[in-house]
């Protein structure tokens, strides 16, 4: 469970101290935030086929050298005085992790009996989540107190503990691909535009939350990282309880229902006059897109041959997140907090066409 820190304490290692981040280099915002897609972007390409390319392999020595490599990018991380040496040692650290998070998913599939795979997949999302939470807030008094480049140090030492301590020894995936026209069957590409919706509109926010804050309500780097924290946070508490909802009431109704919620939350966040009540619906928001997630996890998991695709159809959460600064911060800078209202109005449409939907995980997913 432990590995399922990592990836999100990496990603989010820079989200609310883009401010800090560019002045150390000498960069605009922009170029800053372009850092976190060059990241995401190299990160969701590789899960596109990192699941199947490592088929035949066990899946926890992938997972081992792929930390080990990360570890290693943290060291650049945390000394190069120049931005585009951590831009590549940012991608490099993005492309092993690509074989680390849905790796590791599959190991845990493989010691969880089938009638509790949502629950068990619910929490390693609270793990996922707790790095979610922890890198804003780390991030935040590391630069009140130190530089933001102690984060680089902590993931060094976290990496490498997984590289000493190993994980469980599982078979692997398996030879066998997907049945031809499989990854174009319609509730496969409904479940990779469900989750590319959240990721752009919901999980990829936090760096616009954090700049909101911060000329809404003059909030400093910490306190910045305490509201975004709060989407974690409220996750790692309550995501394995999401999870046992997909078991009980059925995968479809928490991914619809999880996007209708986050995006009354966005709503309300645009108008909130309150931080307090701006960080509980971030919290809210993202609760309900890391339960849609975790309910395409497991009707992929569940689904014949879904270990070859799970990471394929995870990508595209992850492209959502390298596409927030690209369509999104332009908006916010024209129109402010009406950038809220615009995800909503993405998010309910998405809900729309997943309520609607038709089919099943028989022929690829049902999302």
């Amino acid at each position: 469970m432990a590995g399922g820190f990592i990836g999100p304490f990496q990603g989010q290692s820079i989200a609310v101290v883009l401010p800090e981040f560019a002045a150390d280099f000498g960069i605009t915002l922009r170029q800053a935030s372009l850092t976190m897609t060059a990241f995401l972007m190299s990160f969701a390409t590789a899960m596109l086929f990192s699941t199947y390319l490592v088929r035949n392999l066990e899946p926890a020595r992938v997972v081992r050298c792929a930390f080990g490599v990360i570890a290693l990018a943290a060291v650049v991380l945390a000394l190069t005085p120049k931005w585009w040496m951590f831009v590549v040692a940012f991608i490099a650290a993005a492309l092993a992790n690509a074989f680390t998070s849905p790796l590791l998913q599959l190991i845990l599939k493989s010691m969880t009996p089938e009638e509790e795979l949502g629950k068990a997949l619910g929490t390693y999302q609270a793990m996922q989540s707790c790095g979610l939470f922890s890198a804003p807030l780390v991030a935040g008094l590391s630069v009140q107190f130190a530089s933001w480049r102690v984060m680089y140090v902590l993931l060094f030492f976290l990496a490498l503990t997984i590289v000493v301590t190993g994980l469980p020894s599982t078979p692997p995936a398996g030879a066998g691909a997907p049945r031809e026209g499989r990854l174009l069957s319609w509730p496969v590409v409904r479940a990779s535009l469900t989750l590319l919706t959240i990721g752009t509109c919901v999980i990829g926010f936090g760096f616009l939350l954090a700049l909101y804050v911060g000329d809404r309500f003059d909030a400093d780097p910490a306190l910045r990282g305490v509201v975004v924290m709060a989407g974690g946070f409220t996750s790692f508490i309550f995501a394995r309880w999401v999870g046992s909802l997909a078991d009980r009431l059925g995968a479809r109704v928490v991914i619809a229902g999880g996007l209708v919620v986050a995006a009354v939350a966005f709503i309300g966040i645009g108008v909130m006059p309150s931080l307090i009540l701006v960080a509980v619906l971030w919290g809210v928001a993202v609760l309900a897109a890391q339960g849609t997630q975790i309910s395409i996890n497991v009707l992929t998991l569940r689904s014949p041959g879904g270990a070859q695709i799970l990471s394929t159809i995870q990508a595209f959460r992850f492209y959502g997140n390298a596409l927030t600064p690209l369509v999104f911060l332009p908006i916010y800078g024209a129109a402010g907090a009406w950038v809220f209202a615009v995800a909503a109005a993405v998010l309910l449409a998405m809900s729309v066409v997943t309520a609607a939907g038709a089919g099943g995980v028989r022929r690829g997913v049902d999302a």
